[in-house]
């Protein structure tokens, strides 16, 4: 507490009551004289904070994953941190169709005409700018895509995890109506856990990330040709 204090020049009576918000929905733990981040695999973390993490590492899986876009798709594009990083390589694309159920990347297409842009609608989830519920999943059944841009929780060898079961039912929708679908998912996701499969593995076109995942990644994909690109 008091390394804190001084760190962040606040009151003790300030640092306590906003550690009590942090902890109060998820975001920290405390112990006697101890305060660490929450990283639960069954959390799922604000937009604000998934935003502003690893944020270098999303930018080169965005950068990668834009050489799957041409003219003329409709794509699918979920509410994920990783995936609204797309948005600059958007566009210079031409007569291409985006249906996100994310409100920052819709903000964001808001300023490309070439881009047609569908919005799920549904329930905004506080904190995670993302439109959820049956009336986006059904609004997703309108429609059908040549790629779906997702991230996840978690990824194993062989499944792609959720922490969040009205996130996974959207997901696993837009999987249902695409072509092919294109994992983004940074280092951090690798070997992580949460309670709810979305998917698994070999129902991937691609896995994108931005380093080498372990042998047992690699040999996975490989024997379901799902294709793996990775930043140096």
């Amino acid at each position: 507490m008091a390394d804190l204090q001084k760190q962040l020049f606040v009151s003790d009576s300030s640092l306590r009551r906003d550690l009590v918000e942090l902890e109060r929905t998820g975001k920290i733990n405390r112990g006697y004289g101890v305060v660490e981040l929450a990283r639960a695999d069954n959390v799922e973390l604000s937009y604000m904070f998934r935003e502003q993490e690893h944020e270098a590492e999303k930018k080169k899986i965005a950068e990668i994953a834009s050489t799957f876009l041409t003219d003329n798709q409709a794509i699918f594009i979920d509410s994920s941190s990783t995936a609204s990083f797309l948005a600059p390589y958007l566009s210079v694309l031409h007569s291409a169709i985006v249906i996100t159920n994310g409100l920052r990347l819709a903000v964001a297409l808001d300023n490309m005409p070439a881009v047609k842009t569908y919005v799920t609608g549904g329930r905004l989830k506080s904190g995670s700018g993302s439109l959820l519920g049956e009336t986006s999943v059904d609004y997703v059944d309108n429609f059908t895509a040549d790629l779906a841009f997702l991230s996840c929780t978690g990824i194993t060898p062989t499944h792609i995890y959720m922490s969040s079961e009205s996130q996974a039912i959207l997901k696993k929708k837009m999987m249902a109506h695409a072509e092919k679908t294109v994992l983004l998912a940074d280092h951090s996701k690798f070997g992580a856990r949460s309670y709810y499969r979305l998917a698994r593995t070999e129902t991937l076109e691609a896995v994108i990330t931005d380093e080498k995942p372990g042998a047992d990644f690699v040999a996975n994909l490989e024997a379901n040709e799902v294709e793996l690109l990775y930043g140096n």
